[in-house]
């Protein structure tokens, strides 16, 4: 038996005494959907804040950050900065002249310029900005696209390059 089309009218009969109409994925979520609850995205977090899991988006200028717990995708668009996290499932750094310090991640792209990261174990990093230094104790797998870039791991990843001037150590 199933309920989901007695929710989708309940939905609608609530809808009809208030002034907002439920959306269509709304109307036909259903109840496991409607339960399930994903950590909400930290923007622009305070310093010692806790990712729990979630993202974290960090979009102003001059930031120093120190971030506990488990973090989801980090984005970095803003420049000038530095954050300090445990461990994360990707980080992307868009914005310019950034320190990253980080002990495990999944995934990292730099798309940034003059960036510096200083990793412990990194999954697929991606090379796309220009002038970029990466030290790392283990990257899975490297990928240049930018030019004069810089990464000193202590193993020998996979290379593809597709810039100029990159450097693996």
């Amino acid at each position: 038996m199933s309920l989901r089309p007695w929710s989708a009218a309940a939905m609608l009969v609530l809808a009809a005494c208030g002034d907002v109409a439920p959306t269509a994925a709304q109307a036909n979520a259903s109840p496991a959907s409607a339960n399930a609850a994903s950590p909400a995205a930290l923007t622009d977090p305070a310093s010692g804040a806790q990712c729990a899991g979630s993202d974290v988006r960090i979009t102003r200028d001059g930031f120093s950050l120190v971030l506990d717990g488990d973090c989801g995708e980090v984005v970095i668009t803003g420049s000038h900065g530095s954050v300090n996290l445990s461990r994360a499932a990707s980080i992307r750094v868009e914005g310019n002249h950034v320190t990253v310090l980080n002990e495990e991640v999944g995934k990292v792209e730099v798309a940034g310029d003059d960036n510096i990261l200083n990793m412990t174990v990194v999954g697929p990093l991606a090379i796309l900005g220009d002038r970029n230094m990466v030290l790392a104790r283990e990257i899975s797998a490297l990928r240049f696209e930018g030019r004069d870039n810089t990464v000193n791991p202590d193993n020998t990843p996979a290379l593809e390059d597709s810039g100029t001037g990159n450097r693996l150590l």
